[in-house]
């Protein structure tokens, strides 16, 4: 990148302004003629706060910026001087005028969420640089914050107040952490971010779970003191124990009931089916006796007809004149006559067939004897075990109402049982409760870091940039100048083991532009990414003059310095440096001559100031 030119418009005013050098521009004059408010402007542009114009300045309504970058391409960037967002114009506008050109509003702020739909500044300034979405860990837990185009402006735009502040170079803003901080840092020297750390809850997230745990562990404990009342658990351990003794006692009548019942059951049971197969047996018997009953109606009846045949025959033999007995016919009238002989044998077969269905009568008699014995003593049987099972049934009916009511008893005191025993289960509950808020009360977390995440730049990167601002100040011609380290609990240089922070402030000056000088000299080595400007606002502050009481006075480093030639040194190498990296100085002291065609004077003899300076 290079800056083209700075330029102040208003409503019917002059154009004012700084056209840069494309290498070294030195703006020089005296106080109070607005030099340091050109720094404070290129912040402006660049995203930073709003600054606060000089009187002469109130008129004037916006800043143009002037960009150039290595593509060849270039843009105005126009911003209301009472803040807002940025207007980018393509090419440049040296005269401050952009006639009817089309622009984009820029977001001054990077990752904004798409507030603009142009993105935002950083974003296109980064996109310049080659570098895309980078992330570095602005705490030990790992919380990753988006690398803005401001992460590179403590390094290249270096106010006076940053100039003499005691505070590490690196700090990007006031609010911004030592972990971001020292993080963006390393980045910057060595190209590694954080991308691939996995972020674990911080401190913050930690105490704020811890809180939420306390008061969720409150609202359960206040839900059990409802439920439990003004119930006195110790007296409630000890109505469970009696209502225990109880249940072992009821316990052991109900279940001597009970088996009285089964028993009585099993026998009214047995008795029912001992019952039932003994009556099936009498009635087989009393069907068989009905069947030999039959049988021997029909021995009689055979008898009858038997003995029909021998009277029949027996009348036969006495009245041959009369109707044959056999078939009938009478004696005119039978065709064939029957010779007596049959007759005879007739009769001797009736008689002999009446006497075998008698004996076979009389084998039926006994067997029926003991049939109707066998039914009777079986019906019997069956009405003695259908009186003992009603007898079952009746003991069982009168130990029912007694087993009932002994399981009613039971079933209400276990009831009452799980009852006392749920509320002392809520009391033991509430006391883990308890002892877990006393636990997470107590718990103390402290700052969590991230697995692999490591903080700022090792030994060896502290070790070369170190060499590095330690070779611009020999090329500076610092007096007495042995080494140069890096500290890294400071996290910054020190020289001849005293840190900078701990010298005057011409010193803390002139040591903080050595580091950013040497930045730059450091991304070019390694071919890191750089804006490819370096703004220093009163780097030489060493050379001031004590003029009263109330400037501070010089300390000894300060005028060792101020008696040697260092100022010219310092010009002459950053003549240098300016070949690849654009430098712009804010100076009080006049420059060396053959630095001053490269100069911008503000002075009564030239130019009185950034503004026009009215004649009253």
């Amino acid at each position: 990148m290079r800056l083209e030119h700075l330029i102040y418009t208003g409503s019917g005013l002059a154009t004012v302004g700084i056209a840069f050098n494309n290498d070294l521009t030195v703006l020089w004059g005296g106080s109070n003629t607005g030099k340091t408010y050109t720094v404070a402007t290129l912040n402006f542009m660049f995203g930073g706060e709003t600054p606060e114009t000089p009187p002469e300045g109130d008129k004037y309504e916006s800043a143009l910026l002037g960009i150039s970058f290595a593509d060849g391409t270039s843009v105005t960037l126009r911003r209301a001087l009472r803040g807002g967002d940025i207007e980018i114009f393509d090419g440049l506008a040296p005269d401050g005028v952009l006639g009817d050109r089309e622009s984009r509003v820029l977001d001054p702020v990077h990752g904004k969420g798409g507030k603009s739909k142009d993105g935002s500044l950083s974003e296109l300034l980064l996109a310049k640089l080659g570098l895309g979405t980078i992330k570095i860990a602005s705490t030990q837990a790992a919380k990753l914050d988006t690398f803005s185009f401001r992460f590179f402006m403590p390094y290249v735009l270096v106010t006076e107040d940053r100039m003499l502040s005691g505070k590490t170079p690196t700090e990007i803003n006031p609010k911004s952490s030592d972990t971001l901080n020292k993080n963006a840092f390393r980045f910057l020297l060595t190209g590694r971010d954080d991308s691939a750390i996995a972020k674990v809850p911080d401190k913050k997230t930690l105490d704020a779970g811890k809180t939420g745990k306390l008061e969720l562990l409150d609202e359960m404990i206040a839900d059990l003191d409802r439920e439990l009342g003004s119930r006195e658990v110790a007296e409630l351990i000890e109505q469970r124990d009696r209502l225990q003794s109880h249940l072992e006692t009821i316990g052991e009548d109900l279940a001597d009931a009970q088996n009285q019942i089964d028993e009585l059951s099993v026998l009214r049971r047995d008795a029912l089916n001992a019952e039932g197969e003994v009556e099936a047996h009498a009635a087989q018997l009393r069907a068989m006796q009905q069947r030999f009953l039959d049988l021997k109606s029909t021995y009689e009846t055979d008898i009858r007809r038997l003995e029909a045949i021998e009277e029949g025959g027996f009348l036969l033999l006495r009245f041959e004149d009369h109707p044959c007995p056999l078939c009938g016919a009478l004696p005119g009238q039978q065709h064939k006559p029957h010779p007596l002989g049959d007759v005879d044998l007739q009769l001797t077969a009736a008689r002999a067939e009446i006497a075998k269905i008698r004996r076979d009568m009389s084998d039926l008699e006994v067997t029926l004897a003991s049939l109707t014995a066998e039914a009777e003593g079986l019906e019997n049987r069956a009405r003695s075990l259908g009186a003992e099972a009603r007898k079952h049934f009746d003991e069982i009916q009168r130990l029912r109402p007694r087993e009932a009511n002994l399981r009613t008893n039971y079933t209400g005191d276990v009831a009452l049982l799980e009852e006392i025993d749920r509320v002392i289960a809520l009391s033991v509950r509430r006391n883990d409760l308890d002892a877990k808020w006393a636990a997470i009360s107590a718990m103390k977390h402290g700052k969590q870091k991230a697995a692999g995440l490591t903080i700022g730049i090792d030994g060896q990167t502290g070790h070369k940039f170190a060499q590095t601002v330690q070779k611009v100040l020999e090329d500076w011609g610092y007096p007495g100048l042995e080494a140069v380290t890096w500290n890294d609990k400071t996290f910054d240089i020190a020289i001849n083991g005293k840190a900078r922070g701990r010298n005057g402030k011409g010193v803390k000056a002139l040591l903080h532009s050595a580091f950013s000088v040497a930045y730059a000299i450091y991304c070019k080595t390694e071919r890191l990414p750089h804006p490819g400007f370096l703004v220093l606002d009163s780097p030489l502050l060493t050379y001031r003059e004590e003029l009263n009481d109330d400037d501070e006075p010089l300390t000894d480093e300060e005028r060792a310095i101020a008696a040697t030639s260092l100022d010219e040194r310092f010009y002459k190498h950053l003549t240098s440096v300016s070949g690849f990296c654009q430098i712009y100085i804010i100076e009080n002291k006049t420059p060396p001559k053959e630095i001053m065609p490269r100069t911008i004077v503000f002075s009564r003899a030239g130019r009185r100031g950034l503004f026009p300076v009215s004649a009253s």
